[in-house]
């Protein structure tokens, strides 16, 4: 539709709505199979419906890369962040990159671009490449091992020592019950008929409050640690602790915190679970690990940054497995004003959900979609696709600012960890998924280490 036919508000029509039961509307379906309602309203509304959830709750589920191109980038200025992280992640994001709005969120991406500069990004590499080496080094041949959880703990401790020159391995488990505890009540709250604001004093929301009290033991700590020091070790919190406002002003332990949690949750989070779920595509497809494993033998050394351009198909396993389980999986946005998307009216107030799973699984984008096919990121296929048609890291002006540093990593870890040790599943039953905030494998990935002779 050209812009001189695009209907106004005014006269623009309201998205296909799915019928509901009365009140629910969809609440339980989203609550009890997020995934498969996903999955489905891509097949059956593959550009936009409009779905009645509780009380008063109009949410719009956009599962057209077009559409969703809209939302996030030409018309993102008449969105804001959804209540998922605006409300019930803020006690834990507080007022950092993924919750800010506007001026703010512009000013703090300035402030950590730097950080995420490519030549920044490569010398994170060796830093990664060493942890992983002795990660997979640990590791005894026949060893059982949640997979899931040692991903977590190891860019938990990745992200640490890179972005804030702290060694943190002796938080990781503490951060991770904190974050899944977090994770679970904000969900919650997200799929219950009246939703409790973080401030009501409810069983759960108490409950979620004590886990955040555990995640800001650990991150003052490391900022106070800091502040006594004084030194400028040129990484993200140096730079945090030395940001100055316009009137000259530093930034308070509080700004710092919010920025820091941020950076550490969500920079260990989503490249855990992708991992976990590419060695778990790998241990259920044996010849495409046996043609990734023959790519890193040939290399014969621990990959440095240099190495990775040699390691296309390494790249491209990760990359698939990001499609089949995006670890950001849906993104929200709520419009501030009446907003047309395609030729439909989106109203104010509405939750606007870009189905990023739905998407990344059409069977017009991806032929066999379910099939797990790393050839379809070789050359230059990705750059062939529609934009939007895949996007593990967002897109438009607030997409992920370390995607690359996430890219990377995944990269380096997977070829470090593949090229000693194989992993095998322990059940042939198919992991399920937890849709929290991100794309979890519920109660982890049961693995037996092999190590590769």
């Amino acid at each position: 539709m050209t812009a001189a036919t695009t209907p106004s508000p005014r006269t623009a029509s309201a998205p296909p709505r799915l019928p509901g039961r009365p009140v629910l509307g969809h609440l339980s379906s989203f609550r009890n199979d997020r995934v498969g309602m996903l999955l489905r309203l891509a097949k059956t509304h593959p550009e936009i419906v409009e779905m009645p959830m509780g009380l008063a709750r109009r949410v719009v589920v956009v599962s057209s890369p077009a559409l969703v191109h809209e939302v996030l980038s030409t018309k993102q200025s008449a969105f804001v962040k959804a209540p998922g992280l605006a409300v019930f992640l803020r006690p834990v994001l507080g007022g950092g990159l993924l919750t800010s709005e506007r001026a703010v969120h512009e000013r703090q991406r300035r402030l950590l671009a730097p950080a995420f500069a490519h030549k920044r990004i490569a010398s994170y590499a060796e830093t990664m490449a060493t942890r992983a080496e002795r990660f997979a080094a640990g590791l005894e041949d026949g060893a059982p091992l949640d997979l899931a959880e040692a991903m977590m703990r190891l860019t938990f401790e990745i992200v640490g020592k890179t972005l804030f020159d702290a060694e943190v391995v002796g938080d990781a488990r503490a951060v991770g019950e904190a974050l899944t505890t977090a994770m679970e009540v904000a969900m919650g709250q997200l799929g219950s008929v009246v939703p409790l604001p973080p401030m009501i004093p409810s069983p759960q929301n108490l409950r979620y409050k004590r886990a955040v009290a555990r995640l800001d033991e650990i991150v003052y700590r490391i900022i106070r640690e800091r502040r006594a020091e004084g030194a400028d070790r040129g990484d993200v919190l140096s730079m945090l602790l030395d940001a100055r406002d316009e009137d000259g002003a530093a930034m308070t332990d509080r700004q710092v915190r919010d920025e820091a949690m941020t950076l550490f949750l969500a920079g260990h989070e989503t490249t855990a679970n992708a991992l976990s779920w590419t060695f778990y595509l790998l241990a259920r497809h044996p010849e495409a690990r046996a043609r990734m494993e023959a790519e890193l033998d040939a290399l014969d050394r621990t990959p440095s940054y240099e190495d990775l351009k040699a390691l296309p198909y390494t790249l491209a396993v990760f990359k698939e497995a990001m499609r089949l389980y995006p670890p950001a999986y849906v993104l929200g946005r709520k419009p501030v004003e009446d907003v047309v998307i395609g030729d439909r009216l989106v109203r104010k107030g509405s939750i606007v959900l870009a189905n990023v799973l739905g998407i990344h699984r059409r069977e017009d984008l991806w032929p066999d979609p379910e099939a797990f096919d790393p050839a379809r990121f070789l050359g230059d296929k990705e750059r062939q696709l529609p934009r939007c048609a895949y996007m593990p890291f967002g897109a438009g002006p607030r997409v992920c600012i370390g995607n690359h540093f996430a890219l990377m990593e995944g990269h380096v870890l997977l070829a470090t960890i593949a090229r000693r040790v194989r992993f095998e599943l322990r059940s042939a039953e198919p992991v399920e998924l937890e849709p929290l905030i991100t794309l979890r494998p519920r109660g982890g990935i049961a693995m037996r280490a092999h190590v590769r002779g």
